[in-house]
């Protein structure tokens, strides 16, 4: 049974970032599969083509391009999100599709594709993290927050099945927003166990990585402080794969320190060369506070690589370093977090636990299993 589907998400390819790699690995191989998927999404650079054929993906860029849609801080433009949504609103038809799947970030496009979509076609909205009471964090100003938690609340309503990313985030849904576990089907991200598998490097003791988006809330503050303690008493090296808003912090912060030859930011690099430098890590870390699940420390158990994160609220990746037993975690502190890596580097005993667990627990989470589990979904929800 081959089906066609509209996906409806903010960012994809090229750009880099948790949802777009998700949708990404998911599609192309339900592509493989004869499905015929359409990819509606923002176009973030002028340069980049209206449509293009990607991975067996249609992808369809919003006419106009939006390059302030992504804010400096690694949030999103109220008028970035106006134009996306008048773009979707004005020159999208989603009635000639099976299935509608549809980012909840940012809530407004789950709206749109629902009055969008033909009245039959089911719609799906994949859910990666709830904010609830975060709103008051990250919304523009006071006055946006109850708006936030309100649209936040009422866009649960709209979909007739929501995909959550984890656990964590469906406990975060049936428990804050209340809805329903019968509507709720968790699918976990994945990981790409063939890449990690065939690259061979040996580990560099020592070596702390980081790789992924730089923005605020994933702290890198917190580990570049430690780094600094660490650095005074230990042989060690930091490198960090990825760009964001974070970055000239960042190379102020080695300018700063002098840490030119110990501290490298490889910026944006392809999916071969993050995960060579996650393999030839010795410690990755992750001290972000907010994660639906984190797609990054699943490829640093992958990699052999045990981990260190943080307790909070809204981070799910600390529940998965317990439950996988690969990694330490500490308080969002820089000197805790410090002695944290401190013990890895210092007991071989412990680092070898933690990263056989991890490189036995990640084997659940193979991307080709979970295309298979989406394949499932609409499948039964197409039927109905």
């Amino acid at each position: 049974m081959s089906l066609s589907v509209a996906v409806v998400t903010e960012t994809f390819h090229p750009f880099k970032g948790g949802s777009a790699k998700r949708y990404l690995e998911v599609f192309k191989r339900l592509a493989k599969k004869g499905w015929d998927i359409d990819i509606y999404t923002v176009r973030l650079d002028p340069s980049w083509p209206k449509e293009e054929e990607y991975e067996g993906l249609r992808i369809i860029r919003s006419s106009l391009p939006i390059p302030e849609y992504i804010t400096p801080d690694g949030f999103r433009s109220m008028s970035g999100i106006y134009k996306y949504l008048s773009w979707l609103m004005s020159s999208v038809d989603l009635r000639a599709y099976d299935v509608v799947e549809v980012n909840h970030c940012p809530i407004f496009p789950v709206f749109a594709s629902w009055l969008k979509r033909r009245s039959r076609a089911p719609l799906i909205t994949t859910v990666h993290e709830v904010w609830y009471s975060d709103w008051y964090r990250y919304a523009p100003t006071t006055l946006h927050a109850p708006l936030g938690i309100l649209l936040e609340k009422a866009m649960m309503y709209l979909p007739n099945r929501i995909i959550s990313v984890s656990n964590f985030t469906t406990d975060r849904l049936t428990r804050i927003l209340g809805v329903p576990p019968s509507m709720i089907t968790t699918i976990p991200n994945g990981v790409d166990l063939d890449l990690y598998r065939g690259i061979d490097v040996e580990k560099e003791y020592g070596r702390i990585v980081y790789g992924g988006r730089l923005n605020p809330h994933k702290r890198l503050d917190i580990l570049l402080r430690s780094f600094e303690e660490l650095h005074r008493s230990l042989d060690v090296k930091l490198d960090i794969f990825g760009d964001g808003p974070m970055r000239q912090y960042i190379n102020s912060f080695i300018s700063r320190n002098g840490f030119s030859k110990s501290v490298t930011l490889h910026g944006r690099v392809d999916d071969h060369r993050f995960a060579y430098l996650m393999k030839r890590g010795y410690i990755y870390t992750l001290p972000s506070i907010r994660e639906g699940q984190s797609i990054t420390t699943l490829e640093a158990m992958a990699a052999g690589t045990p981990q260190v994160t943080v307790y909070s609220e809204n981070n799910a990746a600390y529940k998965l370093v317990l439950e996988a037993g690969s990694g330490i975690v500490t308080k969002p502190d820089p000197q805790d977090y410090a002695e944290a890596i401190k013990k890895l580097l210092v007991d071989e005993d412990v680092w070898t636990e933690y990263s056989l667990k991890g490189s036995g627990y990640v084997k659940r989470y193979d991307w080709n299993l979970i295309s298979l589990k989406h394949k499932t979904v609409y499948e039964k929800i197409s039927k109905r």
